[in-house]
């Protein structure tokens, strides 16, 4: 057919590109908005002879299996290419599955998860982006953040997603990381946990295919026992909380007697109304789901020496900078106790090995402090004496002052 040109003309003062020319022999006029829809139609016209040149060569078994596609396609709101399109992704595998770095997957979160609309801000993007959508809290964001950035500062930030494999992951996980130290198998399984979110991600967004993590082997822990504080160490640790750091004080309290994490320690309000934790009627701490870890509510119980050691101050909460100073009461802790590296939560790990002893109650303990009975069972069933945990539960200001 005869390449024709689009025309315009003024149709009622209006102007229109027209299609004037003859279509197999027979002369045909179409009028269109613009320019660009009158040059799709001729476009069309010329394939024509080319698509029943290609019809005529197919079987009539095919030409049946094409028409009834293109009515399920139909039928289902899509077109037979775009059903064609998505197979192949998915049959063809990696070849088509969207490029992307290791650093432009990790993405961005903003300075913490409350990001406001700051135009010298970077736009959250990528898995850290999406985790935004998660509520996740502001601490583990962090974290997760901290162990992808180790991840890829290992593995180089322009390396593609879809070429990392378990052997380069274990390598990781093996050399201990970018500054190669030394990961306890906890570490190894924490770490590894966040790299598996991140592919998790990935295979959502169509940028690989598989979890490189999932082919590796399961890391078994090494067997421990969680470390409790004397009765003695605690008893210190008080004495110079009182003297020193008087300001966190009660976060050392509800951490020892209460098994409050220090985080939920930190987002705990005193005072009057709806916003304080403090039952006075019922002597408990009463969390709302969004301030603990496990997102649900939660009431612990404040025991007799719990409640002495409240009240020997005004309760004022929640601390400002309450982290860094919480930190810096640690860093006299370990010098005062004599230690070199200070023992990962030992205070809490301290009430669960009192409280179970003294009350051989499970349940009750896992619920003060978030805990599930197996876990109880598992790390904290007879760490201490029943005589030193009758010692524990009697510490209270004054016999210490004495």
């Amino acid at each position: 057919m005869k390449v024709i040109e689009p025309k315009k003309w003024k149709v009622n003062g209006e102007v229109r590109w027209v299609f004037d020319g003859k279509i197999n022999g027979k002369r045909k006029r179409e009028q269109f908005d613009t320019k660009k829809a009158c040059e799709l139609f001729i476009k069309a016209q010329t394939k024509e002879p080319l698509i029943a040149a290609w019809w005529s060569e197919l079987t009539v078994s095919e030409r049946v299996d094409i028409h009834a596609a293109h009515n399920r396609a139909k039928e289902d709101g899509f077109s037979l290419l775009s059903a064609v399109e998505t197979h192949s992704v998915h049959a063809r595998g990696k070849t088509h599955l969207k490029k992307m770095t290791l650093k432009e997957a990790i993405g961005y979160a903003g300075k913490d998860k409350r990001w406001k609309n700051d135009p010298n801000e970077r736009q959250p993007s990528g898995f850290l982006g999406d985790k935004l959508l998660t509520n996740l809290s502001v601490g583990s964001l962090n974290t997760l953040r901290c162990g992808l950035e180790n991840f890829v500062r290992f593995t180089g930030h322009d390396l593609q997603c879809r070429v990392v494999s378990p052997e380069l992951i274990k390598s990781w996980l093996i050399s201990g990381g970018d500054k190669e130290a030394h990961w306890e198998s906890n570490t190894q399984k924490h770490y590894s946990g966040h790299v598996r979110n991140l592919f998790n991600w990935c295979i959502r967004q169509d940028v690989v295919k598989e979890n490189p993590v999932e082919k590796l082997e399961k890391i078994n822990l090494d067997p421990f026992d969680q470390y409790v504080l004397t009765v003695d160490e605690c008893r210190k640790l008080l004495k110079l909380c009182r003297e020193q750091h008087p300001e966190v004080l009660p976060l050392l309290i509800l951490n020892l007697f209460c098994g409050i994490r220090p985080s939920e320690t930190r987002r705990l309000k005193s005072g009057k109304g709806r916003d304080c934790n403090f039952d006075w009627d019922d002597n408990e701490v009463v969390f709302k789901a969004k301030q603990t870890k496990t997102k649900m509510r939660r009431a612990v119980e404040m025991s007799e020496n719990c409640l002495a050691w409240i009240k020997l101050q005004e309760l004022n909460l929640p601390v400002t900078n309450a982290n860094h100073k919480w930190q810096w009461f640690l860093q006299d802790a370990k010098k005062e106790l004599e230690y070199e590296m200070w023992p990962h939560d030992c205070i809490r790990h301290s009430f669960c090995s009192y409280g179970l002893r003294h009350s051989g109650n499970a349940a009750k303990v896992a619920l003060q402090a978030g805990h599930t009975e197996q876990i109880m069972f598992r790390h904290y069933l007879k760490l201490v004496s029943k005589a030193n945990a009758e010692k524990f539960w009697n510490i209270f200001p004054e016999k210490l002052a004495a």
